[in-house]
């Protein structure tokens, strides 16, 4: 019984430490925005061919590496026993086989289209969760929120080129045959960042499910699934030549993809997720797309249309929006209380 109260106690009495939340998250959000860079760097050389289904084996390896490193978090923190006890449920699954499924078409989206269109397009994730918690869950959506929806949903149509402005006037559909001289496939890739983002919605869905569960514990699970489904996903892909064709320079990006947007960026997602209320946690992890956009266009030289320009603004901004007034309305009513 004492021991029981001791633990409640050691959990209740927990102080956030908001500015070791906040760097943690900033290291984190920048981890994962190094993704299309050390990406392009791993498959330098490659084929486009095998650029289209590498991404596959790399977020294997990613998901690995981060698997282990929750293991080690997991040993760390004396939470084994914790993890024996906590039955497994089929929302952490999919909520695993989704983030991983994401990762896998995000990491060829960043090798055929702009790192922009990518990072732009994952960002649709929580509108596809929006949808799917109304559908399935009966969650409410105001009026309000439904506005924000709409800008994210007329963003992707921007980003991919649905609603385009050529020729002096606006342009509808989607030009699969669409392509440049350094992306022939770049219809292709802004569908797989598209197909990332519904997974990454996906995820979000299933991660609503189960909030009784430790976040190291689901951290292990999540992990362990995500590399499960990557794996499949690779025996289907088969990346294989592609991964073959490494050099060893290719192998040292690999492995630096693997650690820096592995175990350093999950590992201080964890560290973030710990220490920060989730409107600031979330508030923090848009950091990724300044990062990934900044590397686009210094490291790669890429140029970003007007159109693709207002998409993204209208994707971020309708992300961040209902973040921003919820934050704004907590102040407001404890400032009146």
């Amino acid at each position: 019984m004492s021991q029981t109260s001791s633990a409640e106690s050691s959990v209740t009495e927990y102080v956030m430490n908001k500015k070791l939340g906040a760097i943690a998250m900033l290291l984190s959000a920048t981890g994962m925005g190094l993704v299309g860079t050390i990406s392009r760097g791993t498959t330098a050389g490659l084929e486009h061919a095998d650029k289209s289904v590498i991404g596959s084996f790399l977020a294997f390896g990613r998901m690995s590496v981060g698997l282990l490193g929750f293991i080690l978090i997991l040993i760390f923190t004396g939470k084994a026993g914790l993890f024996q006890r906590t039955r497994l449920s089929t929302t952490v699954i999919l909520g695993g086989v989704s983030i991983g499924l994401s990762l896998g078409c995000y990491i060829s989206s960043t090798l055929m289209t702009t790192i922009s269109n990518a990072v732009f397009l994952i960002y649709t994730g929580p509108l596809f969760c929006a949808v799917l918690a109304r559908i399935f869950r009966k969650e409410k959506i105001s009026v309000l929120s439904g506005v924000f929806l709409s800008l994210v949903f007329l963003g992707m149509l921007l980003t991919i080129g649905i609603i385009d402005f050529k020729n002096g006037s606006l342009t509808f559909g989607l030009d699969l045959a669409g392509k440049t001289d350094e992306f022939p496939q770049k219809s292709l890739g802004d569908l797989l960042g598209l197909l990332s983002g519904v997974f990454y919605g996906l995820a979000l869905f299933f991660y609503g499910y189960r909030k009784d569960v430790d976040s190291v514990v689901r951290g292990v699970w999540n992990f362990f699934w995500a590399a499960c489904a990557t794996l499949v996903m690779s025996i289907v892909l088969r990346p294989w030549h592609g991964v073959a064709s490494f050099t060893a320079t290719n192998w040292m990006w690999a492995v630096a993809l693997f650690l820096v947007c592995g175990l350093f960026a999950l590992g201080f997602l964890v560290v973030a997720g710990r220490n920060l209320p989730a409107v600031e946690y979330s508030t923090i992890s848009y950091w990724e797309c300044p990062v990934a956009i900044v590397c686009g266009l210094l490291v790669w030289g890429e140029k970003l249309t007007p159109m693709g320009a207002i998409g993204g603004l209208l994707i971020v901004g309708g992300g961040l929006a209902p973040i921003i007034v919820d934050a704004a309305s907590r102040k407001s009513r404890a400032s009146k209380a």
